[in-house]
């Protein structure tokens, strides 16, 4: 009896698997299921209708042989969401084998094993061709029925918006003149930097050449004076009686010890002068492409090197570095602002100051702060700080531009600049930036697609 059950059970099981691989395989669904690693290991036939490709066509292949037109995707997003185990929603812009292209809603998620390890993805596509156009012709309705609408109002609205549109075309004129001074600017730098690496480079090489040279030279000479010293006292002591006050006189080993340290110091100076050109030319990034990984911890050092003259007789500098990841950015634009915050800074002490330079990271975001104990900003003029040909210097001593310009470049890189400051306490700036994937990151998830 109990043989004849256990058959019946196996039956009805094998039945159940039959089924249910006719109802994936007769699904008006596209179902396609990949190993851990992106490749196709099942296709239903939906999935061969709509594409154009046979099974054995795409069995191995990775479900980028599909990718259409860029940017309607947020891969990244998608395998953040399936490596952390969740399931994504999304739609595909993807491409036949004919080269024709389709819309597809999908949703994937992860299969798991009885440990939870994620052993397969599944992945439920609609073909939403026909949905998309749909919306395309809606929307472009709408889109000309807005206009139309916005057109009349314009029309209705043209006297009282007038001077508005004054109003907005001379601050894009404030803007735009503010960028182009910055761009001019930071070009002039760049030309300086250049042409001071070159001129200084090469004689500065020749000069510490024959410094180290001269080094040399010097202790060949004090040890040659040194033996014939000691010959001329052995064989000749009547003669050395005469040599050594005019030896005394002449302080011989006042000047051989002073020679050496001075050989020395010119050594230091020209290592200092070539580091300063290093600075300059990091600082300004003139062999650098726009956009860049960089670390924010060398372009802060870079920056206070050169700004370090307007600091040095001001206040002391502390130097609170965090370990930060490197962030794609223009590092030479992002140097221009931490320059116009440290000079600032400087110019708002008197004597006798502290500056302090913090870097870390905070929710995703790479943080900076700049403060002072400085005079500090009054209250009554804290919100202008950041609009263009504002200034608090005398006429002749400022354009007003460098926080302005300032404020922009950090919108332009996606993050955030804050001020805190208290009449006679001092200020604090605080920067934000975005954090980036890695080019490594990137690429892994390009590749999984």
């Amino acid at each position: 009896m109990s043989e004849k059950r256990s058959s019946q059970q196996f039956e009805a099981t094998a039945i159940d698997e039959k089924i249910l691989l006719q109802a994936v395989e007769q699904n008006p669904a596209s179902i396609v299921i990949t190993d851990p690693q992106g490749l196709i290991v099942y296709v239903n036939r939906q999935f061969c209708r709509i594409t154009g490709y046979r099974v054995e066509e795409v069995i191995g292949q990775n479900p980028r042989v599909l990718k259409g037109e860029d940017g309607h995707t947020d891969y990244r997003e998608l395998w953040r969401t399936l490596l952390a185990g969740k399931q994504w929603c999304g739609e595909f812009h993807n491409k036949r084998k004919d080269g024709s292209f389709f819309w597809e809603l999908a949703t994937i998620s992860p299969i798991r094993n009885d440990r939870g390890e994620v052993i397969f993805y599944l992945a439920i596509k609609e073909n939403i061709t026909a949905r998309k156009a749909a919306d395309d012709v809606l929307e472009q309705t709408l889109a000309q029925a807005t206009q139309q609408s916005l057109t009349l109002e314009f029309k209705n609205f043209e006297l009282e918006t007038a001077q508005e549109e004054l109003d907005r075309a001379y601050q894009q004129l404030k803007q735009t003149q503010s960028r182009m001074l910055q761009r001019e600017k930071m070009a002039s730098i760049g030309q300086l930097a250049a042409g001071v690496a070159h001129e200084i480079n090469n004689p500065m090489g020749f000069i510490g050449s024959n410094l180290r040279s001269l080094g040399k030279y010097v202790g060949k000479l004090s040890a040659y004076i040194g033996t014939l010293e000691e010959l001329i006292k052995k064989d000749a002591p009547q003669l050395w009686q005469q040599l050594e006050p005019v030896r005394k006189k002449a302080k011989i080993d006042y000047l051989v010890e002073d020679s050496e340290d001075l050989i020395e110091e010119s050594l230091d100076g020209a290592e200092r002068v070539r580091k300063i050109v290093l600075n300059l030319k990091s600082f300004s990034h003139v062999d650098a492409a726009e956009e860049q990984l960089a670390d924010i911890n060398k372009c802060l050092e870079d920056t206070i090197n050169i700004a370090w003259n307007e600091i040095k007789y001001k206040a002391t500098l502390e130097r609170r570095f965090g370990e930060v990841p490197k962030i794609l950015c223009n590092p030479q634009e992002l140097n221009q602002v931490f320059m116009n915050i440290l000079v600032n800074a400087a110019q708002a002490i008197e004597k006798e100051g502290q500056i302090i330079v913090t870097t870390g990271v905070e929710r995703e975001m790479l943080k900076i702060e700049i403060s002072d104990n400085g005079s500090g900003i009054p209250a009554e003029i804290r919100d202008q700080i950041f609009e263009p040909f504002f200034t608090t210097k005398e006429v002749g001593k400022g354009t007003g531009l460098g926080m302005s310009i300032s404020y922009e470049i950090i919108q332009k890189h996606g993050g955030e600049i804050q001020l805190e400051s208290e009449v006679g306490r001092g200020t604090r700036f605080t920067i934000k930036l975005p954090l980036e994937l890695s080019a490594a990151e990137e690429e892994k998830c390009e590749d999984n697609r």
